[in-house]
């Protein structure tokens, strides 16, 4: 692998501003870097509007009119194997510049790549672009195909992914780059929990504060709320059976993220707006999860008499992330596996995580056998001064190359 390359390219895709709902930029950056080797380069862009009416459409957190992508394939001399490398180019906002000790556009120091998006996940994008590369440079004496797409709009639901998907660009076998690294490197992401946002509104009764027992406060109801999402949480991730999932004690968390209430100090709270993030199993699709929360949130309510008289509202909004999972002696995952441990000397053992990703898309609607495989720790992401190994992502991207040729030679026609 070409470490000057894979630093060069990082770097310059760091520097590429993606926030999502902008992402054309480095849609068109990585367009340029496959047009020379590919044996075709399809880059185009779906209305949001026509995703909005598909029945798997996952939603999304910010307002867009238009989701471009940029997919290439090489095909190999013979039948064999759809196999589809994959990341996304969006990031989450810089934030607050001043509290960075890095450059967020992108500094590079050392082997490490610092800037937003290094480790979410434009280094993994890039070492699978070298992946891709290398395989290119290496002729077409090989069975089935190889392809390489680039989404946006991953960190608002997977619009890009989906719109991918519905072009056809899917494959027998997905490996997603994003940030996977533990202790001893890059780990196997072999099944991860979703994510739903409800809002959820209160209903008081406003009263002048000097006789607040003439009112209702919202805010004293949604205590009760409060508690029941917190039992709701309790029984959920306790129930878990999957054993990479029950091992992270909290694989399904429930979060409060924003409250909003009142409207004068000296007023009764007559009304309170909260909304919530909540867990997605692994074994339930989106509209299971749905139904099931709001059920056990009005069962758990019931019999508590201002609430029974004055319901709260309950409304799903917002993204939604589904959750998916692979058997962990699947055949991909084990060529993942063995070619890490011939590369590096550690094999690589499947964990679960709680967070949602575009893994979820590709198994559940796109039909494909996926993994998440990638550079840098998840826990640097979104963060202040975000950064990631160089060393890392030469290091997925070998992988990926010997996990290619694998699963190749082990499903040729």
């Amino acid at each position: 692998m070409d470490k000057h390359r894979i630093a060069d390219r990082a770097l310059e895709l760091v520097a590429t501003e993606s926030v999502t709902g902008d992402e054309q930029s480095a849609i068109d950056l990585v367009a340029s870097w496959l047009q020379p080797i590919a044996d075709e380069v399809d880059a185009w862009v779906t209305p949001m509007h026509e995703l909005e009416l598909d029945p798997a459409y996952p939603g999304r957190e910010i307002e867009r009119d238009r989701v471009p992508v940029v997919a290439a394939r090489i095909t190999g001399n013979r039948p064999g194997p759809t196999i589809v490398l994959t990341g996304h180019v969006d990031t989450v906002p810089v934030g607050d510049s001043d509290r960075w000790t890095r450059d967020p556009a992108g500094e590079i120091d050392g082997d490490i790549l610092y800037g937003r998006g290094a480790t979410d996940m434009k280094l993994g994008l890039v070492a699978a672009i070298e992946a891709f590369t290398t395989l290119a440079d290496e002729g077409r004496e090989f069975p089935g195909e190889v392809r390489l797409v680039a989404v946006p709009g991953e960190e608002d639901g997977g619009t890009g992914t989906l719109a991918a998907i519905r072009r056809g660009w899917t494959g027998d076998f997905v490996i997603i780059t994003e940030p996977t690294s533990g202790p001893n490197g890059p780990q196997i992401v072999a099944a991860h929990g979703g994510a739903l946002t409800f809002t959820i509104e209160v209903e008081g009764r406003s009263a002048h504060a000097a006789t607040r027992r003439e009112g209702e406060s919202a805010l004293e109801h949604f205590w009760a709320i409060h508690k029941a999402l917190r039992d709701i949480e309790t029984e959920l991730n306790e129930g878990e059976t999957n054993l990479a999932m029950a091992s992270l004690g909290l694989p399904y968390p429930t979060t409060v993220g924003i409250v909003h209430g009142g409207v004068w100090a000296s007023n009764v709270m007559e009304e309170i707006t909260a909304e919530i993030r909540v867990g997605v199993t692994i074994d339930e699709t989106i509209a299971e999860a749905e139904d099931r929360f709001e059920g056990s949130l009005r069962s758990a309510i019931a019999g508590d008499p201002w609430l029974d008289e004055h319901p709260p509202r309950i409304e799903r909004t917002g993204a939604a992330f589904g959750s998916s999972s692979i058997d962990t002696a699947h055949p991909l995952v084990t060529a993942v596996s063995d070619a890490a441990a011939t590369i590096t000397g550690v094999t690589p053992d499947p964990i679960g995580v709680p967070y949602g990703c575009d893994m979820a898309l590709w198994t559940r609607v796109g039909g494909a056998a996926t993994l998440v495989y990638g550079p840098g720790d998840v826990r640097t992401a979104h963060a202040t001064d975000e950064h990631a190994s160089l060393s890392e992502a030469v290091v997925v991207a070998a992988t990926l190359v010997g996990a290619v040729r694998r699963i190749q030679t082990a499903h040729a026609v």
